[in-house]
């Protein structure tokens, strides 16, 4: 694939959910990404969820990702890390699915462009929480104009959150 080219986001549908589980088997998706069966059966459930837009990340018309736009606004019950957060937070998680994609620079484009999407969308603060160990995902957040708030220990275990604001 080439280097450059359009990013577009194509909403997740049901015929991509496959696609979805080879991605999430991949060595480098399966380390941050865990039981794949159960992630597919999540991204399922998100395809008609209002507080979750799944997305495939296309280049040029070819799928390589995949990004997940949240409400954090009503899981404010669930993680009481997001108390401290502005009303009308969003939080992204994504991969990137084909292993000659990763280290090319579409990580930071991809999600720089769904955090702008949102953002102009009337969102307050976009959030990302990467595995404080999961250097190459917070320099791609770093890179996307992400900055570090601190690693808490959140329901999934601990993690580095990185916000984006307006």
């Amino acid at each position: 694939m080439p280097r450059d080219g359009i990013i577009r986001f194509r909403p997740l549908v049901e015929s991509d959910l496959e696609l979805m589980g080879h991605w999430l088997q991949e060595p480098h998706v399966a380390k941050w990404w865990e039981r794949a069966e159960k992630q597919v059966e999540q991204m399922r459930s998100h395809i008609d969820d209002p507080t979750v837009s799944p997305f495939v990340v296309l280049l040029d018309d070819v799928p390589f990702g995949y990004i997940q736009l949240c409400d954090l606004d009503g899981e404010r019950d669930k993680e009481p890390t997001l108390d401290s957060q502005p009303a009308g937070t969003f939080g992204l998680d994504q991969f990137i699915g084909p292993p000659d994609m990763i280290g090319r620079g579409f990580g930071p484009r991809f999600v720089s462009a769904m955090a702008e999407r949102a953002l102009n969308n009337d969102a307050k603060r976009v959030l990302v929480d990467p595995r404080p160990e999961n250097v190459a995902a917070i320099r791609a957040f770093e890179k996307a104009g992400f900055v570090r708030l601190g690693t808490f220990s959140m329901t999934s275990g601990p993690a580095l959150l990185m916000a984006r604001d307006p």
